[in-house]
């Protein structure tokens, strides 16, 4: 049959757990399901070397053959994630090591320290041996390396090789440990560092030095990057296409430099219908990484579960979950897993067939899935989400400083920026891009920087500054520019540029811990702050918001000033949403008038001009449409307001 084209609907497929007599039965489930692709390899290393050197691809040959027979693409994973027994045996220096000195322990995953110079030289090995019996396989659409790269437990691992790994790149960084001193400032508490192969771990149980805590995670986040680079290498090298790694949605590995040498953007998540729209928040920052169109590579079906099973999913999620990436510029959407593992640490997690291949009772929304992804496949195959003008600023670092330091008692970078500033923005019809402070600013005209601590990274400072003389509007605070690359308060200023850039002084900061103070808009609206206060004096500003209570109280919270042909707008609080929307409106308008529970996303291209609609709450909504249009899934002619069916998923086309 014909190579599949997208979008893909799949799941991982483990054939090396069953039969190899049963691929045949699995196949033909497949097609009744509607699958077009599945995932093959992320763990089955024990399965390709048997023994050290000696390899066995016949079985995982056999598997692609079929599956491919059948039309049935396959992601071809490289199963560096979970080594062999034997190799842990023979090689237990590749063992991570917590911060307690102690090794890990064969049995589990993602139990093998990325630094290892014998992991990395027998990753090597496996990953060119994959790569040679299938780089030019038809019936392979595209690679995932490892599996859901990320720093294990609260440090990462703590090996000899990685600490000699972090005093290189102290020195490498520093030059001198004089330099990093004064850096760090660490004249406090006698800490001053004589040499850098004296300088600790930042373990668990003390409560170290700040910029060491987040200077160590940096250096965790590059190791897997360095991991990821090499085997992306190895398998361009090889002629392998298509190649990303599944990420999660966790922000102390930095995805943007991950990116740097991957071809598309992989991306797992498990939510339940009640936090549905934080993987929104996750796939909006997916696109604008790379230009083409990333994949969700794992999402659940039903349930969740180890040996567990957990967290039932109503009718309707499994259609919703499943349309939610294509609608936000995916070309994919996988399933974990196929069929219920029938042994092993998970064996109750959610599936399309259960553990002796019968369908689960998702198999109607499955199949209907799989029918609407077909039928509309050639308008999403040929458009892409509109850039509205609107992006958010999400930083990987400022994910690690928070952690070690929140600033303000009960903050947490992700859950802020998702709740307080994501949420209002997807409630109220905008459609943002989430960028990485390295990311270019010049498809936006209104970028938002909350609680982005240092603008010292990768030069963000003075590209925001050049963005906003010729047009930009800069949206910052609170809890804005106020940190060093170290770690570090700036020592003459509570910012590094934004009193200048705003024309304000500071006169006093107070925490929102344990109570928020009273706010008055210049149109009279009485509202609350939240989080953080800046009290600010304005010289050259326009005051748009005045405390009205506590020691800031007469002291502007919200200043606009005009630069060159651009203007800032500085926070000095977190406004309340309603108050955050009705601001934000006046700048940018929201790119689509819906209710709050449905999210619309604009897409024009080649195929033409529409819309995918989805509802994400599970009860029914609206939208208006901007035109009148075809929906693609029911072949009806729609116009005006649109009625949302719970659950609804709809692809306008005008």
């Amino acid at each position: 049959m014909a190579r599949p084209t997208p979008p893909y609907l799949g799941s991982a497929y483990y054939p090396e757990a069953w039969p190899l007599e049963q691929i045949d039965e699995d196949v033909a489930l497949m097609l009744q399901a509607g699958m077009n692709v599945a995932r093959m390899g992320e763990f089955a290393w024990s399965r390709m070397e048997p023994s050290e050197a000696q390899f066995d691809f016949t079985w995982l040959h056999l598997a692609v053959d079929k599956l491919g027979a059948a039309g049935i693409g396959i992601i071809m994973c490289t199963p560096t994630c979970t080594p062999p027994a034997w190799l842990v045996e023979r090689y237990p220096e590749v063992l991570i090591m917590d911060d307690n000195g102690v090794r890990t322990e064969h049995g589990a995953r993602r139990h093998a320290c990325p630094t290892s110079p014998s992991y990395r030289d027998l990753c090597a090995r496996i990953v060119a041996r994959l790569a040679d019996e299938f780089a030019a396989d038809r019936n392979v659409v595209g690679w995932q390396i490892d599996n859901e790269l990320y720093p294990s437990g609260g440090r990462g691992c703590c090996c000899p090789v990685c600490i000699s790994g972090f005093r290189d790149a102290l020195r490498k960084r520093f030059g001198t440990v004089q330099a990093l001193n004064e850096a760090w400032g660490t004249d406090l508490w006698s800490q001053t560092h004589q040499d850098f192969e004296r300088i600790p771990v930042p373990r668990r149980g003390t409560w170290h030095h700040p910029s060491l805590q987040t200077a160590w995670m940096e250096y965790q986040s590059d190791s897997y990057v360095a991991f990821s680079d090499a085997q992306a290498d190895l398998l361009h090298a090889k002629g392998c296409k298509m190649v990303g790694t599944d990420m999660m949605p966790f922000g102390g590995l930095n995805y943007h430099k991950i990116h740097r040498k991957l071809d598309l953007v992989q991306f797992n998540h498990y939510n339940n219908m009640d936090t549905l729209w934080h993987a929104a928040f996750w796939m909006d920052y997916c696109r604008p990484i790379k230009p083409v169109p990333f994949w969700n590579t794992e999402t659940a079906t039903c349930w969740n579960g180890a040996t567990t099973a957990n967290g039932y999913k109503e009718p309707g999620f499994c259609r919703v979950n499943s349309w939610l990436p294509v609608a936000l510029g995916g070309e994919a959407n996988c399933y974990w897993l196929w069929r219920a593992h029938w042994s092993g640490q998970e064996l109750m997690h959610g599936s399309v067939v259960d553990s002796w291949g019968r369908p689960l009772h998702i198999i109607g929304e499955v199949q209907e899935i799989s029918t609407g992804f077909r039928t509309a496949g050639t308008f999403l195959s040929h458009t892409r989400p509109d850039v509205s003008g609107l992006a958010l600023h999400f930083s990987c670092w400022a994910w690690l400083l928070y952690e070690f330091q929140s600033q303000v008692n009960g903050f947490q970078y992700g859950g802020k920026l998702t709740n307080a500033v994501y949420q209002p923005l997807l409630a109220g019809g905008w459609r943002p891009d989430i960028i990485d402070p390295a990311a270019s600013l010049d498809p936006y005209r209104v970028v938002l920087s909350p609680f982005l601590p240092s603008l010292e990274e990768s030069g963000l400072r003075d590209r925001l500054l050049d963005w906003i003389r010729a047009g930009g509007t800069w949206v910052a605070g609170p809890m804005t520019d106020n940190r060093t690359l170290h770690a570090t308060k700036y020592r003459i200023a509570p910012f590094s540029v934004l009193e200048d850039w705003a024309s304000v002084r500071v006169k006093h900061q107070i925490p929102g811990d344990p109570r928020d103070f009273g706010v008055r808009w210049t149109d009279g609206r009485d509202s609350k702050g939240s989080i953080w206060y800046d009290g600010l004096e304005p010289s050259e500003a326009e005051t748009l918001a005045t405390y009205t209570e506590g020691p800031v109280a007469g002291l502007s919270a919200v200043v606009r000033r005009a630069m060159g042909k651009g203007q800032i707008v500085l926070l000095g609080t977190m406004p309340q949403p309603d108050d955050f929307r009705a601001y934000l409106a006046e700048l940018i308008p929201p790119a689509i008038r819906a209710t709050d529970n449905v999210l619309a996303v604009p897409r024009s291209g080649p195929g033409g001009k529409g819309m995918v609609i989805v509802e994400l709450h599970n009860r029914p909504g609206s939208v208006d449409l901007p035109s009148p249009g075809t929906d693609l899934l029911t072949r009806k002619t729609v116009s005006g307001k649109l009625e949302i069916a719970p659950c609804g998923v709809y692809v306008i086309q005008y």
